[in-house]
């Protein structure tokens, strides 16, 4: 295990880096902060990830928490995998465990969640660790947990917050393409579908679904359901009719929509004069965003992965009159799932009916707030990150006053709860 604190990643400073190694794979662990008692971020299993990119992730989820109203700091895990992504859940679950007890022996304050390639399936299995219980969240409702991913927390705040911002700024939005048909990505066309948007693409690692006219989206979803990625590879073979399958996954961003849904992983989007740099040190599959926008003809952006774009990205979307909805803003439904869910887990792992009384009211806390978030975004001037960030800091220095009300030494449940009742009373 290799420990680095108060160490800079991009120019930026972290509190801790925890790196370890599983054989070919290695587990890194940033934490950006330390300013609450508690750190909450997914862990994602990748086949090349970076230091560069963990810390963009890290850093985006102590603005994410801040947005949210959760008191909270920022952390995130990237699990790189040269030879392969294992398939199997008790594989993925002891990496995942091995280095969770790496980081709780530096910080015990940390709590890991669901991410890319590691659902409820793994953390749940991960979760019955009795000394990494305390540290896991996004777990199915058999364990006591929310099921964010199958029942889509993201994608229910994301979609509340493209209508929010389709009503506040007039923005059409008939057609859209959705990047990573998974936990945020399918949930999130089938949310559109039923707003009658119709969905033109759809992609998963494998493979994307283009059409000219729209997808069947509820068959996409429940053939998701049932089969995950694997879905597309009969697609390939077979696809439905209308629709033509591409091998090349990310040839779908040429595909024209009002709205894009990017629900994949970081660096999808950047600058010509970036693209490489990205390509090196995020993601080797990034594509030129003046290219993108040229082809797609795209009105409105909602980000549902983290770091999508990059920043230059956005500007220059946001310029050519593009409604950028960025991801620390607008996708936090999932991280409020899976902070209601750690901080009640005794209470609902004992009474189904008290999950679903949290479900309820997790949602409810998930529409105000992004709702919330959108007014306040298109009120304030500024670029996009400079405007989501002052929004973020403001929450963060509100919810640092607030936790410096409780005495010393106060357990962080009871920290948490003040507030999630705050947040569920408006």
């Amino acid at each position: 295990m290799q420990v680095e604190r108060d160490t800079r990643i991009g120019g930026e400073r972290f509190a801790l880096l925890v790196t370890t190694q599983h054989g070919t794979v290695t587990a890194r662990t940033a934490v950006h902060a330390q300013g609450f008692l508690r750190r909450i971020g997914g862990a994602r299993f990748v086949r090349r990830g970076d230091v560069a990119e963990v810390g963009h992730l890290a850093s985006g989820m102590t603005w994410k928490c801040a947005a949210a109203g959760l008191p909270a700091d920022g952390e995130k895990s990237v699990i790189s995998c040269p030879d392969g992504i294992p398939e199997g859940v008790e594989e993925r679950a002891a990496i995942l465990a091995a280095h969770a007890r790496a980081v709780c022996e530096v910080d015990p304050g940390v709590i890991f969640g669901p991410d890319m390639n590691n659902g409820e399936d793994v953390m749940s299995r991960v979760s019955e660790e009795p000394d990494l219980r305390d540290h896991m969240a996004g777990v199915s409702g058999d364990h006591g947990g929310l099921s964010i991913d199958t029942r889509g927390y993201t994608a229910f705040g994301l979609i509340a917050a493209a209508r929010a911002a389709q009503r506040r700024e007039s923005v059409s939005l008939a057609t859209a393409t959705i990047q990573g048909w998974g936990a945020v990505g399918a949930h999130s066309g089938k949310m559109l579908y039923e707003m009658g948007v119709a969905v033109r693409a759809a992609s998963v690692r494998g493979g994307a679904l283009v059409t000219d006219g729209a997808l069947p989206v509820p068959e996409l979803f429940a053939a998701w359901q049932e089969r995950g990625d694997a879905a597309f590879d009969e697609y390939a073979v077979s696809p439905p009719d209308g629709a033509r399958f591409l091998a090349d996954a990310d040839a779908m961003l040429s595909t024209p929509a009002d709205i894009f849904v990017p629900a994949a992983r970081t660096g999808v989007l950047a600058m010509p004069g970036e693209v490489e740099r990205v390509r090196e040190i995020e993601n080797p599959n990034c594509r030129d965003v003046t290219r993108f926008l040229e082809e797609t003809g795209v009105r409105m952006v909602a980000e549902g992965a983290n770091h999508p774009l990059t920043t230059a990205a956005e500007e220059f979307l946001e310029e050519e009159g593009v409604l950028v909805l960025p991801d620390y803003i607008v996708n936090c439904g999932g991280l409020v799932g899976c902070y209601f869910e750690w901080a009640y887990a005794h209470e609902m792992t004992q009474s189904a009916a008290k999950r679903e009384e949290m479900h309820a009211a997790a949602l409810r806390v998930i529409e105000r707030t992004v709702e919330r978030n959108i007014e306040d975004f298109c009120s304030m001037e500024g670029r996009v990150r400079q405007r989501s960030r002052r929004l973020a800091q403001q929450h963060r220095e509100r919810l640092l006053a607030r936790c410096s009300e409780f005495p010393d030494g106060t357990d962080s449940h009871v920290v948490a709860r003040a507030c999630l009742e705050e947040l569920i009373a408006g």
